[in-house]
């Protein structure tokens, strides 16, 4: 995950037998954002900030240190908000500048997280989570990213692709790591990965869109996600070099710094929202405060524009009338208006955020995969009938606080 070199070939060969007890973070760096055999240095990648971002961050490992101690105040001072410091590899290696970047980074007034290189060919994976978790320093405060867990091409020279596991063995490994961790602290920890290594390593799984998605892609846009995720949580957009000073690997988040600190061990609340339809310009209220179904018909925000957008597990949410505290429904499987007369979440109550290229999202409803559509223009109420998007069914979802 660390800037660098990528491993210089991933051969299909029997792996060392010292491989996974060999000594980890030294031999090489891996970057899951090009495919194995690949070499990547700063000057075949871009650093300009992507378009549509304004959050940014770092991540870093001991090889970061490799010309002294990071200036901690100083990449505050270059705008960057986060940072996530690599705390441990495998089942015993510790990055030994773990406890004074994390230290001095939050001193700086960054939010940080820590994370931990997976070695799935250890074959153990709730021991390894046990061993990050019990290194990485998560604290339920509002300037501890939840943690991460790094999940690419293995770094050493003759090393299996998937570390030799198969597609069932790495999902498994997988799934069993990330539940432990979420047992331990209670929040999902977040999975770096790159669409090349994941789906051909795991299948093509898509049964992990809970877990918030660092994706990692060298490109001037954001690259394919892998299966399961609708949308990335940081992307890492360039690797970095740390033979030069202040060069670190550079991420981007998708949100504003108030999304982000919902990312903390102690979330701040999040605002509710107000949908603003495209068609019309106009808000979509909870009529008669949730007794009649939505309609996109308010030119300003009221009590009953107000929306909780609440994770719903599995990638989905749910929205919440701040004007009776009732979640919205895909009626009838979506044969029917939505309406906000619901007190608690099943499958007619949740939705897909789809976050569109010009800015705008679409809902697409659990209950039946449809879109939600602002009906003639707005003038009639909302409903979970569409099999694409069009300009109706787009929806500008904005802070109300």
């Amino acid at each position: 995950m660390s800037a660098g070199l990528a491993l210089g070939t991933a051969l299909a060969t029997a792996q060392p037998v010292s491989a996974a007890g060999s000594a980890p973070d030294g031999g090489g760096r891996a970057n899951a954002g090009v495919k194995p055999g690949a070499r990547t240095t700063s000057a075949s990648t871009s650093a300009t900030t992507p378009a549509g971002y304004t959050v940014r961050g770092i991540d870093v490992s001991s090889h970061d240190h490799n010309l002294g101690p990071i200036d901690w105040p100083a990449v505050a001072t270059n705008g960057y908000k986060f940072a996530y410091i690599k705390s441990t590899e495998g089942q015993t290696y510790r990055n030994p500048y773990f406890a004074e970047d994390y230290a001095a980074a939050k001193a700086a007034g960054l939010l940080v997280g820590a994370y931990h290189f997976a070695r799935p060919d250890g074959r153990d994976p709730i021991t390894e989570a046990n061993f990050f978790v019990d290194n990485a320093q998560f604290a339920k405060d509002s300037q501890t990213l939840v943690p991460m867990v790094d999940i690419e091409w293995p770094y050493w020279s003759g090393a299996p692709t998937c570390y030799g596991l198969t597609t069932t063995e790495m999902s498994s490994w997988i799934k069993s790591f990330t539940d432990q961790v979420k047992s331990r602290i209670g929040r999902p920890v977040m999975i770096y990965t790159n669409t090349n290594y994941w789906n051909p390593c795991t299948g093509n799984n898509a049964t992990f869109g809970a877990n918030p998605l660092d994706i990692a892609g060298y490109t001037t846009t954001r690259p394919p996600l892998p299966a399961g995720w609708t949308t990335e949580t940081i992307w890492q957009y360039a690797p970095g070099d740390p033979s030069q000073p202040g060069n670190y690997s550079q991420n981007v988040f998708n949100g504003d710094y108030a999304a982000l600190t919902r990312l903390t061990g102690a979330p701040a609340v999040a605002a509710p929202v107000a949908l603003r339809a495209r068609v019309n310009s106009r808000y979509v209220v909870a009529e008669s405060a949730g007794a009649k179904p939505l309609i996109a018909n308010r030119t300003s925000v009221g009590l009953w524009e107000q929306f909780d957008v609440v994770d719903a597990g599995g990638g989905f949410v749910a929205l919440r009338a701040r004007a009776n505290g009732m979640y919205v429904v895909a009626e009838s499987a979506g044969t029917k208006a939505l309406i906000a007369n619901r007190t608690s979440i099943g499958a007619w109550e949740k939705f897909t955020i789809i976050n569109n290229s010009d800015g705008s999202i679409s809902l697409r409803a659990n209950a039946n995969g449809r879109y939600v559509v602002a009906e003639n223009a707005g003038t009639l109420p909302l409903i979970a009938n569409r099999t694409s998007i069009g300009p109706w069914e787009k929806f500008d979802k904005l802070a109300t606080s």
